[in-house]
This record gives structure tokens, sequence and C-alpha cells, in this order.
């Protein structure tokens, strides 16, 4: 008997916004999570799978991910009833929040991971337990499990199992047609850019593409002139290091690649995806999310290789991550650790790269079937490898507000690096003080 339910929820959901959901620092007296239960997490979870009984809630935001990982489930817990809900990743934890104390939330969940310091303060997850934490270790990226670790609790919240960041996409069919090699760094690329720009046989006016005053795509930029956003563990607030003479560097040589190959007000630079599909554009930073557009829609071949080093300096980009947890209503915790345990592992990650191409957080990636053999997703994990996921602070929220704007002042001309850099500190002082009171 076919054991799947297909559930629109028709409740209206608030979306949270993908980057930075500006949660208020957690007070001192709210509560701990309790350490699991020794005995939840050895027996009968990740040991006796028949042993397990009852129904299990899966909320997932594709039909065809469910449906492949639903039969793998049914036969290895072969005495549980599973169901699934589409659910976005963006609105589980609020309807988690809504849901979950009535008893009619699902015991599996997925979000994003700047999402996780609202998880935590709100109770509204599961601990992993060692066995599940002691899995990741080495296993997983650091950078990545380190956003669903709780300093207070000591203990880990979810697994990180998909990954993605901008990389530098090319059209390779372009540079070979015009006998040119992707460079290595990234005075190497403004030279070609200039070439190809002066040259009346390529379409393109401008060569190189860039989302100017998006902070997420421009992080690069000032990484790979030494910047740290919140320190070197990106989590001290007190150091949003706007006015640092490594991220003023960084706005100069904006600047200067504006004035070199790109000298559009960022007003009018238009669709830069537009212009890469239609074939006019040699290079574009972009992410993933592209991939498949530009293959389907684009009459090119496409290539993705890592950001050219600035001054020797590789740059280093922002990372999202997405989040698999276990729900804190659950009435089942270790059979909910136990199906964590399969969906993170090398056989969850592999039906997560065969149905949609999924980036794995895996250090090895080896052990994904196909994945060596996709240079697109070679060239974004080669990035990845230079990427820290987006802080999960709070003051995060005001990084956002401020730093487009100042990219974009800079770009334009309306103020000079350090105006700008002093104008978005100010700001972010300005919009964490308000927010302490």
């Amino acid at each position: 008997m076919k054991k799947t339910v297909l559930m629109l929820s028709c409740l209206v959901l608030s979306v949270f916004f993908l980057v930075g959901c500006g949660d208020e620092e957690p007070q001192v007296s709210a509560p701990t999570p309790e350490a699991p239960p020794a005995n939840e997490t050895s027996t009968p979870a990740l040991t006796d799978n028949e042993a397990f009984t009852g129904e299990f809630l899966i909320w997932i935001d594709d039909e065809n991910l469910a449906e492949a990982f639903i039969p793998e489930l049914e036969a290895k817990f072969p005495n549980v009833t599973f169901f699934w809900e589409l659910m976005s990743h963006t609105e589980s934890l609020t309807a988690l929040s809504l849901d979950g104390p009535a008893g009619l939330g699902a015991d599996l969940i997925f979000f994003p991971h700047d999402h996780v310091h609202r998880a935590i303060t709100e109770q509204l997850v599961l601990p992993l337990g060692p066995e599940l934490s002691n899995m990741m270790d080495g296993r997983l990226h650091a950078a990545a499990v380190q956003t669903v670790y709780d300093e207070v609790s000591g203990f880990h919240f979810g697994i990180p199992i998909i990954t993605e960041t901008v990389a530098l996409f090319y059209n390779r069919t372009l540079l070979e047609e015009n006998g040119l090699q992707v460079p290595s760094t990234f005075e190497e690329l403004l030279d070609q850019v200039e070439e190809l720009n002066a040259d009346s046989s390529v379409l393109g006016d401008f060569n190189l593409r860039l989302n100017v005053g998006d902070p997420y795509h421009q992080h690069f930029a000032l990484t790979g002139h030494g910047f740290q956003l919140f320190g070197p563990t990106h989590n001290d607030p007190d150091l949003a290091n706007f006015g640092t003479p490594e991220a003023i560097a960084g706005l100069d040589w904006l600047a200067y690649v504006r004035n070199r190959v790109f000298n559009v007000p960022s007003a009018d630079i238009g669709d830069n995806f537009a212009a890469f599909v239609e074939g006019e554009v040699a290079y574009f930073i972009t992410g993933p999310w592209h991939i498949n557009n530009i293959l389907t829609d684009g009459d090119f071949e496409l290539g993705i290789a890592k950001i050219p080093t600035i001054g020797g300096v590789q740059p280093v980009t922002f990372s999202g991550n997405r989040i698999v947890a276990g729900s804190g209503f659950t009435q089942n915790a270790a059979l909910t650790r136990a199906v964590l345990e399969f969906v993170s592992s090398d056989a969850g990650f592999q039906i997560l790269y065969d149905v949609r191409g999924d980036i794995p957080t895996l250090i090895d990636g080896s052990v994904i079937t196909g994945l060596a053999d996709n240079p697109l997703h070679m060239g974004i994990l080669a990035q990845a490898n230079y990427s820290h996921p987006m802080p999960i602070i709070p003051e995060m929220a005001h990084f956002w507000s401020v730093s487009g704007g100042m990219y974009s002042a800079v770009w334009d001309g309306v103020l000079s690096p350090v105006e700008a850099a002093e104008h978005a500190q100010l700001g972010y002082d300005s919009a964490r003080a308000l927010a302490e009171q």
C-alpha cells in the first residue's frame, strides 16, 4: 500500500528572507535544552531499525526528493509509516512554531543555516546526541558544522547537508574562440576582459559581470584583501570591521575594476544573467542556482571555476547551507535521530545529488557517484573550499542593511571608499544600538 501522502499547507506563513533573519539575542533566563538521554541515542537509535514503530512526518520542499527518500526509509524502517508534506525550507520553522505545540508538526524538517539561531533559542529542533555529532566530525566541512553548534548547551542542533556559494562562471565557447584560458589571477582576468571589451567581434560591451550592490555576491572583493566580517571566528558583533584597511582596500579595488572594464552606473547595469545566457559575456560571478537555466537556455559550453586570486590572496565567499533537523516536538526522538542518520549518510547524500544535483557538505566528495565527473559542480566545490557560512549572529541583519549601499556608493562614485566604509560602520552601530534598547 502506498504510504506517502501529499498535503499542501493552506496556512499563510510569514516568509523569512534567506539571508539574515535578525533574531534577538537570547536572554540569560532562556531555558537551556536538556541533554538527550543516553538510551535515546544508542538503543534502539542507530542500531535496531526494526524496533521502531509508528508514524513519521517529513516536511520537504521537493516532491521528487520526497518520492526518492520515502521508499528507502520504508525499506530501512519496515515497521514505520512515513508521510510527507510539501513545505518551503524558508517557512518550516515558522510552521513548526505554530503546529508543533499542537502535535501537528513534522518530525523532520529542512531550513537555511541562518535560521539556526531562532531554531535553538525557541527550542524548535532536537539536539543531535553524541553519535550524530561525532559522525559529522572530520566528515563534513567544519565551518558548516559550526553553524549548528550551540556554545551555551554544548550540543549540535541539526546536520548541514547542502552547500552553495558563488564562483566564476565563464563562457568556455567564447574563450576558446578567442584563444583564451581561464585565468588564475584577477589581474589576468581583467587583461582578458579589457581585450574582449575592445574587440568588436565580441558581442558584449562588458565581459565581466558583477552583481553590484549585492553584499552576498560582492563579499569576495573584500576578503580578497584580508577582510574578516565579525573577526576571525565570524561571530563577534563588535568586529563588523567596515573601517579596517582591508575593507577599504577591497572597496578601492572595486572602484578600480569599474573604471577599467565595467564602467556602468549600478542603476544602468541591467540583467547580468540574461546577458550571460545570451552568450554576450565571458565571465559572470554567480551561484549554482543558475546552472540548470544556463544549460537549458544558453547556446554555449558553460564552465565554472573558483574566483581568481587578488594580489596573491584567494578570495573567500559566503556560503549558504541547508540544515536537516529533528523537531523539538517529536514524540519519538530516537527514531528521528535514526532517520537523520540515514538522510545524512552517503546514501542520503547520493539521493540529494541524483535528484537535484545538490552540492554536499562532505569533505570527501568522491563518495558521491557522478560528482567528480561533473566539472560544473566540481567548480562550485573548488570555491566552496574557500568559503565560510554566512554568520548566524543576530547582528548579521544589520550588516545586510548597510553593506549593499556601501558597495553601490563606491561603485557609483557617490562616496569614496573611506567615506562609504565609515558610513556603513555608523549605520551598523546605530542599528545595533536601536535593537538593543
